[in-house]
Parts: C-alpha cells; structure tokens; sequence
C-alpha cells in the first residue's frame, strides 16, 4: 500500500506540472527533480543516489509493465537510471 500511495503521488507531481500553464522549462525540469528524489528516496536501498533496475522494478506488481517502464527512464540502456534521465525522459512526456 505504501508503494501504491508514493507511485500515485509522484504521478500527481507529474500532472500538476503538465498541467499548469504558463509552465516554463525550468519550472518543469525542477518539478522532475523533485520527483526523481522523493522517488529515490523510497527506492535506492543501496543509497548511491541512482535507481538500478532492481530498485525500479520492485515497485511494480506487474514485473512485465515494469520492464517496459523502467526501460523507457533508462534511456542510455546501462541498467541505471540517473536523475539527468529521468529529467530527459519526463520532459518528452511533457512536449
């Protein structure tokens, strides 16, 4: 339930900042940040500041979906997702 709660508040962070208007690029790359951190911070067991795919996947009951999904945040493919792509990939969901 507590993975279920955080999932849907990173997303509610996502749609408030794809909805707000005027929303410039700053303000959009800062709320990614934040929510790459909340999210970093319920997921990187290990604390080295990144989202292994492990990490990634233990939020998804659906391990199938998952892997999709953490493959879109991984965009270099190394099995790592670092806040510079997860601000990359959040941003061309919002164009």
């Amino acid at each position: 339930m507590k993975r279920m709660n955080f999932i849907v508040f990173v997303a509610a962070i996502l749609f408030l900042t794809l909805t707000m208007n005027p929303v410039s690029a700053f303000d959009r790359e800062a709320a990614l940040k934040t929510a790459y951190n909340k999210l970093l911070s319920e997921v990187d067991k290990n604390k080295d500041g990144k989202i292994s795919k492990e990490e990634c996947l233990s939020v998804w009951k659906d391990k199938a979906y998952g892997e999709t999904k953490c493959k879109y945040w991984d965009k270099n493919g190394d099995g790592i997702i670092t806040e510079e792509e997860y601000v990359q990939q959040g941003l061309k969901i919002m164009k």
